[in-house]
């Protein structure tokens, strides 16, 4: 009979820890993070100071690439290139926007032609850049990150 009695008092207590404890260990329901992330697009894009007032993401990818292109385009127009041969190429010119806004560059593909007629177009193109004004970073999910574009240069004469 005590034998009885003690496990009846033993089985008692466990059920009433087990309540206890759970009354007392309220889980929080767990939070799905959303761990997929697009590498490929960005919240907002890098902005010049005047197109930063453009309400559309689209209106301002199309006002920070017309803002770079135009830049780009007067810094050359500053320079005098004599060649010997006609030039018609192509050049692409990989950019590199930090997350403090500053822009350098990546890479420059030249064709090897091109490249002979105008040997100092690459630090041409890196003084042009350093006369840019600081940009507003891209943003991905509230955080500036860095981003690169590529900008196409259009040689002919």
């Amino acid at each position: 009979m005590l034998k009885q009695l003690f496990i009846l008092l033993i089985c008692s207590f466990l059920v009433l820890s087990c309540s206890y404890i759970e009354q007392h260990t309220k889980r929080e329901p767990i939070q799905k993070i959303d761990t997929i992330v697009d590498f490929n697009t960005v919240d907002s894009y890098p902005l010049f100071p005047n197109c930063a007032d453009i309400p559309s993401k689209e209106k301002q990818q199309i006002c920070f690439q017309m803002e770079m292109s135009q830049h780009i385009y007067a810094s050359l127009k500053e320079f005098q290139f004599s060649v010997k041969d006609s030039v018609n190429d192509t050049i692409f010119v990989k950019l590199k926007i930090d997350t403090s806004g500053k822009i350098s560059l990546s890479n420059i593909q030249i064709s090897e032609k091109t490249s002979a007629l105008l040997p100092n177009f690459d630090s041409i193109v890196k003084v042009s850049l350093q006369n840019l004004p600081v940009l507003q970073p891209a943003i991905k999910r509230a955080m500036p990150v860095t981003t690169e574009f590529t900008l196409p240069i259009v040689l002919k004469n």
